[in-house]
């Protein structure tokens, strides 16, 4: 089945008509591809996950059977900050790197809808509010950020924005004030990407 035929759920009232800003940034959740080197951005191949309509840009945001949980927590109309590693033109050195911003359509997380025996894991519909490109130069590198200085607490799935495959709630960091810069910069950065 490739992507065309592949059903896309309604997108719900939460976030039909919602419009989006920083302090709706309330997830952040690592992705990886190990084989294409950089998960859900055009070019996706062999995996061909990520699906063009008329109603924007769609895919299911895929994780670790075992961390299903913390993606089923994510509520309608939040956004979860995506962060990867990917490969500079030099093709030297891989850094890790804010790719999207994403909101969930679907209600609960489902089995993997694509045919490609790799890209098997379950995961959750989700909208793309914005997306960058496939290489670190066409993304934002997150040392460019105020999230690269995080105070996440010691232990924390967010701490030093280390490789996780769970989606992390940003309240885990410990200061108000600190979030909504957080979310007011990478907003900002994101800006060049809004689909």
């Amino acid at each position: 089945m490739s992507t065309n035929q592949i059903a896309v759920p309604a997108i719900p009232e939460a976030c039909a008509n919602k419009t989006f800003g920083p302090s709706d940034i309330k997830w952040v959740k690592t992705v990886n591809d190990s084989n294409t080197r950089s998960a859900y951005l055009p070019p996706d191949l062999p995996y061909d996950r990520v699906i063009r309509n008329s109603k924007g840009i769609f895919f299911l945001l895929q994780l670790n059977p075992k961390s299903t949980d913390t993606l089923d927590r994510v509520p309608l109309g939040d956004l979860i900050l995506l962060f990867q590693r990917l490969k500079p033109i030099s093709n030297i050195k891989a850094d890790k790197c804010f790719t999207h911003l994403v909101t969930p359509i679907g209600n609960n997380v489902i089995p993997s809808p694509y045919t490609h025996p790799v890209a098997k894991w379950p995961g959750r519909w989700v909208k793309v509010i914005a997306m960058t490109g496939d290489r670190v130069n066409t993304s934002i590198p997150v040392f460019q950020t105020f999230w690269a200085k995080a105070p996440f607490p010691a232990g924390s799935e967010m701490c030093k924005l280390d490789y996780q495959t769970r989606a992390s709630a940003v309240r885990e960091i410990p200061c108000i004030q600190q979030i909504s810069n957080l979310q007011n910069d990478i907003w900002d950065k994101f800006q060049p990407y809004i689909v």
